[in-house]
């Protein structure tokens, strides 16, 4: 990935007029000066081997894994919540002929939703 790739996967693309604070952003999130960003985006810095180039890299990995973990949590509740749907329906139609599958539809639900951690 280059850098002006990874800092667009840590702050989007700068706007019109918001590049300053799109520099203290991306600087806040790679732990470097925002005069590093800018001589990085300039391309004063060339050397993929520089300490904020590689500082600005890891920086947006670590924001494609949070993005990455915080969408499969999201699919994971949704996931919980059609278990609930169809519980429901199951209870509805006939709960004690339905119950072992309602035990174990209510046990997947608390553990994708994350309430059960075993």
């Amino acid at each position: 990935m280059s850098v002006r790739e990874a800092m667009f996967e840590i702050a989007g693309k700068p706007g019109h007029g918001e590049q300053l604070d799109w520099f203290d952003r991306v600087a806040e999130a790679a732990n470097i000066s925002a005069r590093a960003v800018r001589s990085l985006w300039r391309n004063e810095i060339q050397n993929d081997d520089h300490r904020a180039a590689i500082a600005v890299r890891r920086a947006a990995e670590q924001v494609k894994r949070e993005r990455a973990i915080k969408q499969a949590r999201q699919e994971a509740s949704a996931l919980a919540a059609q278990y609930q749907t169809i519980i429901g329906g199951l209870r509805a139609a006939d709960e004690s002929f339905y119950s072992a599958e309602i035990d174990r539809l209510e046990r997947l639900a608390r553990i994708i939703g994350g309430l059960d951690r075993t």
